[in-house]
């Protein structure tokens, strides 16, 4: 019997385990006070185990406290509904917006904003629920610990029109800034590494329906080069990368598996990603986390189609064991807990396999 840890890295080193994994980001407060009786409002790591082993997932996302519009304690709002994070932004808390808060207020590309970043210093508060969940995982699941990727976060302090607008006017003050962002997030991920998590989860949207949110010569001139150093550093300290990018990243996805990214999730069905052509394209070299519509056949009454989807999602990229079965996008306010559950249990009995090539 293999434990969910055991069948991630396999999935990770493109090798069948006794099934394939699964996992998904938990954005469902209630399934907490359902399921666990409690209340994970500031997102502590330790409940976000309990509660993956509680459903049977097979790896968990624990939070960095640094982790841009992540809901802090609510001591530090600063109305009962607002916040400010170390960076600046402004955040406001709605319903369905949990573990974050929506940013509101969109910053000017500045040497102010680019002393901020440079200032910004990592303590050992900041990786403290990594940490914890790294002890209650213990070897039984996985832990991938989150960072942001520095165009993700640039993107959420500046909006898409202060930073196209800098592309042009102030490409140096940008590229400055981007530099001291990269240093910032690096830095973060070692901690994250140091502190055991089995994976970096880098939250790093690139796409918007049907292209991607910068042209891909610009991504390549801006943040591709200084991207590919960082996954580098990561990885010679002995972490592993999961990408998540909501959206359509189609047309980079080879800069992205050229980069040396070990995993790659949304692959998004309503943003025009198709799985069987990733799968074709990347899929020797990146292990596919994904891809059930989570806006859609996951909302919906008829559990069936969850099935259909995860047995098309096998047959098009559960072939060599470079699989993690999932959503496209998160377990959200908008999927009823039941078909969490359902999907959960149903991934795990369509995804066993006959042979077992680990090493473990």
């Amino acid at each position: 019997m293999y434990t969910g840890k055991q069948r991630i890295i396999c999935a990770f080193e493109h090798k069948k385990a006794d099934r394939l994994p699964v996992f998904d980001a938990i954005n469902k407060p209630d399934m907490y006070r359902d399921i666990l009786g409690a209340d994970n409002y500031e997102s502590k790591g330790r409940l976000a185990v309990r509660l993956a082993k509680k459903v049977g997932m097979d790896a968990v996302v624990a939070h960095s406290a640094p982790y841009t519009c992540l809901i802090p304690p609510r001591d530090q709002f600063d109305t009962p509904t607002t916040f400010t994070d170390r960076f600046g932004v402004h955040c406001k808390v709605v319903d369905t917006s949990w573990p974050l808060g929506m940013a509101v207020n969109p910053q000017e590309v500045s040497k102010d904003l680019l002393e901020t970043i440079r200032n910004a210093q990592i303590t050992d508060e900041d990786v403290l629920q990594v940490k914890e969940a790294v002890e209650e995982a213990g070897d039984e699941i996985a832990v991938f610990g989150s960072v942001r990727g520095t165009f993700g976060f640039l993107f959420i302090l500046l909006g898409l029109e202060n930073m196209s607008d800098a592309i042009y006017n102030e490409p140096e003050l940008l590229t400055e800034i981007i530099e001291a962002a990269d240093d910032f997030w690096t830095e973060l991920g070692l901690r994250l590494i140091d502190a055991g998590c089995d994976a970096l989860y880098v939250a790093n949207d690139m796409g918007m329906n049907q292209r991607t949110l910068l042209s891909p010569a610009q991504f390549r001139e801006f943040f591709f080069p200084s991207m590919k150093k960082q996954i580098e550093t990561w990885k010679k300290a002995g972490g592993r990368v999961l990408l998540h990018s909501c959206g359509n990243i189609d047309a980079i996805l080879e800069d992205l598996a050229d980069m040396g990214i070990d995993a790659i999730n949304n692959i998004q069905v309503r943003a025009g990603m198709d799985l069987a052509s990733t799968r074709k394209r990347i899929g020797d070299r990146v292990t596919i986390v994904g891809n059930v519509d989570a806006t859609g056949i996951m909302c919906q009454s008829d559990q069936q189609l969850i099935a259909d989807a995860i047995q098309d999602v096998i047959d098009i990229a559960g072939q060599d064991g470079g699989l993690i079965i999932a959503t496209d996008h998160s377990f959200h306010e908008g999927v009823p807990t039941e078909n969490v559950i359902y999907f959960l249990n149903k991934a795990k009995e369509l995804g066993v396999n006959d042979v077992c090539q680990a090493n473990i």
